[in-house]
């Protein structure tokens, strides 16, 4: 006798008895003909790009020698710290990381010397951060392989569709920290 795993039991049920998967969305807008297909078609796309996406920016920083987060950090100091330095706040603001995760990133930059941290001369509270000459060198060295990649990434955009996708993102990012916080508490109380 074969013993069948129970998600095999469970299609078999449900093929048996011609019932649809329970739907993974409620919102009509998510919705098509009542199906959540083109959704759930929809999030694995988004999956597979960014998975993409993260392998992207784990090989730039590899080719830098740093890991895909202090790559990020880096790139993003280099085009936020102006005349003055960036605060750290604004780099964690601007990446949508914790300051504790920043900080410790940005400690290790600093150790490598590619970064500088120094107190705000206007607020002793804040730090600044810039970038090292050598930091500011393997930034301008990765440029021509960050063109040739990202221009291939988003090929398939025209300007009108990036200016969108690109407010989309901006729009969706607080509700991916909402749907985090729903879970979490889901996944508080049963357990």
């Amino acid at each position: 006798m074969t013993t069948r795993k129970p998600a095999e039991v469970s299609a078999s049920r449900r093929h048996e008895a011609k019932s649809k998967p329970p739907l993974t969305v409620s919102r009509a807008a998510l919705l098509a003909d009542g199906s959540d297909a083109l959704f759930r078609s929809f999030l694995h796309n988004l999956l597979a790009f960014s998975s993409r996406v993260e392998t992207i920016r784990y090989a730039f920083g590899k080719l830098v020698g740093l890991s895909g987060v202090r790559y990020s950090v880096l790139i993003s100091i280099f085009h936020l710290e102006g005349e003055e330095g960036v605060a750290v706040g604004d780099v964690a603001a601007h990446l949508h990381l914790g300051l504790a995760t920043l900080t410790v990133e940005t400690n290790t930059l600093a150790e490598q010397e590619l970064i500088v941290k120094q107190n705000d001369p206007r607020d002793r509270r804040r730090v600044l951060l810039r970038l090292t000459p050598r930091g500011v060198s393997l930034i301008e060295d990765l440029a021509p392989v960050q063109r040739q990649v990202n221009d291939e990434l988003f090929r398939a955009l025209s300007k009108v569709d990036f200016e969108r996708v690109s407010d989309l993102l901006e729009r969706l990012i607080p509700c991916g920290d909402r749907a985090v916080s729903v879970v979490r508490e889901i996944a508080d109380e049963k357990s």
